[in-house]
């Protein structure tokens, strides 16, 4: 039912319904099948200027909430779960860098996000931990120049391997329990980030 939806918010949900079926639908299988990340369709996404409902519009975005966003979602969901999660956890990686990061951060990284142009990854989940941040190992030590050295593993990271910024939650201070935990931007290629080998999935 959409009759609380706003004039603007049916718009998006017209629009996630189309793209869903003209670009998601027609090579979902395929997708599913090759087990290969989907670019040629999130190529298509970055083009509708869609990646960018949740950012502010002084970065590149449209400046809406957090639900209209999901008002996207949940279309591109009903034709395919795996595309749309993918957006999804991109999404989730950004809103750390909306709500906390500084204006430099802000300016390097939400523009591009916005565009569609970069994906994003939030890591927090460890092979000992899971997802509970009181449990995982993965440490940040400062250095001498005031900047931070990880080290650690993650494991199930949606988006990895393919995003090119991953926001990862490491230890900072063990004393101070989950509250000595604190939020990175990590960039793909940066000395001593490396991946694993690629699961299987269900």
């Amino acid at each position: 039912m959409d009759y609380f939806l706003t004039d603007e918010q049916k718009m998006i949900v017209e629009l996630g319904r189309k793209f869903a079926n003209e670009k998601i639908k027609p090579v979902r299988e395929q997708y599913e099948e090759s087990e290969e990340f989907p670019w040629p369709v999130f190529h298509e996404l970055a083009k509708s200027d869609l990646c960018g409902i949740y950012i502010p519009e002084e970065y590149g975005g449209f400046g809406k909430g957090v639900f209209d966003f999901c008002l996207l979602v949940e279309e591109l969901s009903k034709i395919d779960g795996a595309m749309a999660l993918a957006i999804a956890a991109s999404a989730l990686g950004t809103h750390p860098i909306i709500h906390f990061g500084n204006e430099e951060q802000k300016k390097k990284y939400l523009p591009d996000i916005a565009s569609g142009k970069k994906f994003v990854a939030f890591a927090i989940t460890e092979p000992g931990a899971g997802s509970d941040v009181a449990a995982i190992q993965t440490n940040a030590v400062k250095t001498d120049k005031g900047d931070y050295i990880l080290n650690g593993t993650k494991c199930f990271i949606t988006n990895a391997g393919e995003a090119e910024i991953y926001v990862t939650i490491a230890i900072t201070d063990k004393t101070k329990g989950i509250r000595g935990a604190g939020a990175f931007i990590l960039e793909k290629g940066m000395p001593g980030f490396t991946f694993g080998k690629k699961e299987k999935k269900m």
